[in-house]
């Protein structure tokens, strides 16, 4: 189909008026480059910030003047002349600016254990006690922060901000000063210092965590435990402890430990106090995997009977005793239920 032709001439039109249009644009000459303002100076209003705008592409503001100083790694913080040294790392002050920088590398962890250590702004104090002949008797003090205390249970948030008889401190009787100090440092930074744990006082983490009810403790406590050396005459008292309270970490630990010191453990004296019902657990496990020979294990249940006055007698006792007795079936028992022959 052909086009048509008024469509074609006016079309034709349109291009040369548009090509003479171009060809008839001149540059700005010397007279009028000299009466305009150099570019730089050149503003128009910005009526959407309602601020300057300077001519050309560039529209945004100086950071500093609309937006504050620019971003560094420290935070600066307004303080009087005389601000308190925090430790090395923690705060400086500068009496000229009368402010203080704070190093942000410095972790949230490592600032509330330095306030903890050094007491600093300290609203209350935290005794460490020991059940002395006379009546009780303060070895340690601990100064500490309120507000870190009650926040850490209910059980110590009631003793500090609800007891209206509260004098300022909190007493803890009948646990060592190393456990109070593991107990602290962890209200302040939710970890276990491996620098204090040591198994022989996990009866004392134990006794914490349970009145203060921060089970937590106790399960990180025996996490720490995994990466320390046993003392073998802690071992059993420890797996009493985690068998009575169903503690399964550390049980599994202990039995572990319990397994590869056979040899050593069998004549240690800790073991005469084992509950019967650890005591069985123990039994089976050296028994099931042949770790010592049938007649040492007799002869320890022997020991464990006459330590513990395991008789016929002893209703609630010998019942349990005598599941053991029944792995071994040569045993023997005498007229009160003693092991006589085996």
């Amino acid at each position: 189909m052909s086009e048509n032709p008024a469509k074609a001439s006016d079309k034709a039109n349109e291009d040369d008026s548009a090509e003479a249009g171009s060809s008839n644009k001149q540059e700005p000459n010397a007279e009028e480059n000299a009466l305009s303002p150099p570019a730089e100076n050149a503003q128009t209003e910005n009526t959407e910030l309602g601020m300057p705008k300077a001519a050309g592409n560039d529209v945004s503001p100086p950071a500093e003047d609309y937006f504050g100083p620019p971003i560094t790694n420290e935070l600066v913080v307004t303080t009087p002349p005389n601000t308190n040294n925090l430790g090395k790392n923690t705060a400086q002050a500068f009496s000229a600016s009368e402010t203080t920088l704070i190093e942000v590398s410095s972790s949230s962890k490592e600032r509330r254990l330095e306030y903890f250590r050094s007491g600093t702004n300290a609203d209350c104090e935290v005794h460490a006690v020991s059940d002395g002949g006379a009546g009780s008797v303060c070895y340690k003090k601990f100064r500490c922060h309120r507000i870190f205390l009650a926040t850490a249970s209910e059980k110590l948030e009631k003793d500090i901000f609800q007891n209206k008889q509260w004098n300022g401190i909190l007493l803890i009787n009948g646990v060592s000063k190393e456990s109070v100090e593991i107990f602290l440092e962890y209200i302040y930074t939710f970890e276990v210092s491996p620098r204090l744990v040591d198994l022989k006082i996990i009866g004392d983490i134990f006794v914490l965590a349970c009145a203060y009810n921060m089970p937590e403790l106790m399960s990180q406590f025996s996490e720490q435990m995994k990466s320390k050396d046993w003392p073998l005459d802690s071992i059993f008292p420890a797996f009493d402890l985690a068998f009575r309270h169903n503690i399964i970490d550390l049980e599994e630990a202990c039995l572990k430990k319990i397994l590869e010191n056979a040899a050593d453990l069998k004549s240690e004296a800790t073991i005469m106090k084992l509950q019967i019902y650890a005591f069985n657990y123990v039994i089976q496990h050296w028994k099931s995997m042949e770790i010592m020979a049938q007649s040492e294990i007799i002869h320890l249940l022997q020991a464990y009977q006459k330590h513990n006055d395991i008789r016929f007698s002893k209703a609630d006792v010998f019942p349990h005793f005598s599941k053991i007795i029944n792995y071994f079936p040569s045993i023997l028992l005498d007229a009160d239920g003693f092991i006589h022959k085996y």
